[in-house]
């Protein structure tokens, strides 16, 4: 078996009039995988495999570095039956698979990924590690729910946990940061059809090394891009993290999400994080 480590998930889903018809739902079984392509240009992330479900719900599989696996999920805010939820991605990349094309094996990609993903393991690590701050942090930007239909939908789906949360809403941007203990994270953005131009969606993480120069060991940290996105005026973007066990070294970790350039556009941002675990 395939053990689950540093999961990131992330779903994409597009606005669209609330008189258009829904698409039918696809079956799961009614699955065809993709073949795998190389590695993109620029460090971009590898695509492992890709499921069709039909009616333009698609699900990708990359590898952002070795060993850390990406489920991307794309669908119609009109259609929004998730496929990949957060209850299935803590069983890990494995399972989404087996789960959403039944019978079939993982393609050489996906399961020379997966055995990877099993080896992020942080070897002599000491028994009490502590959490590592970043040097500085970005404040959490709140403001009022605004009296727009967009917004209030926005809160009511996804501001729903007050507890280890930031729910903000306000004009062309928004950023947050977690506590610096943190295991799972998800971090959900959405920029109002009235948006002039495409907005930008990214998520970090402070991550730490060990350097050792013979019995002397410091730790080297740094902030690691997790993920850019585009938001189209009028669309929504979500991403997850899933416990990283290659987080042991430090006992977890701080994420920060930010939301900019959208000019003209009010906004919203919702992050959540739960603290880091063996």
């Amino acid at each position: 078996m395939y053990r689950r480590a540093a999961i990131l998930f992330s779903v994409v889903l597009t606005a669209c009039d609330a008189e258009e018809a829904a698409p039918a739902a696809a079956a799961p079984q009614q699955v065809a995988p993709a073949p795998a392509t190389t590695p993109g240009p620029n460090g971009q992330p590898r695509v492992l495999a890709e499921l069709d479900l039909g009616g333009g719900h698609t699900v990708v599989f990359e590898e952002l570095e070795a060993g850390l696996i990406s489920v991307v999920e794309r669908g119609r805010v009109d259609h929004p039956q998730q496929a990949v939820t957060p209850e299935l991605m803590r069983e890990g990349a494995a399972e989404v698979w087996s789960r959403l094309a039944p019978g079939r094996e993982p393609p050489p990609a996906l399961a020379a990924a997966l055995d990877r993903q099993a080896e992020r393991e942080v070897d002599e690590v000491s028994p009490s590690p502590k959490p590592v701050a970043p040097p500085t942090l970005p404040a959490a930007t709140v403001s009022p729910t605004r009296d727009d239909w967009e917004q209030q939908w926005f809160k009511a789906t996804f501001c729903t946990r007050p507890e280890r949360s930031h729910c903000t809403q306000g004009w062309e941007w928004a950023e947050s940061t977690s506590d610096v203990n943190s295991g799972e994270y998800e971090a959900v953005a959405m920029q109002g059809r009235e948006g002039k131009q495409d907005a930008t969606f990214t998520t970090d993480w402070w991550k730490c090394r060990r350097t050792c120069e013979f019995f002397d060991c410091d730790l080297e940290c740094w902030w690691e891009r997790g993920s850019t996105d585009t938001i189209k005026p009028g669309t929504w973007v979500g991403r997850h993290y899933d416990n990283d066990p290659g987080l042991k070294l430090t006992g977890g970790t701080t994420y920060k999400a930010e939301l900019s350039g959208a000019t003209g556009a009010l906004v919203s941002l919702r992050t959540k994080w739960e603290p880091w675990h063996e």
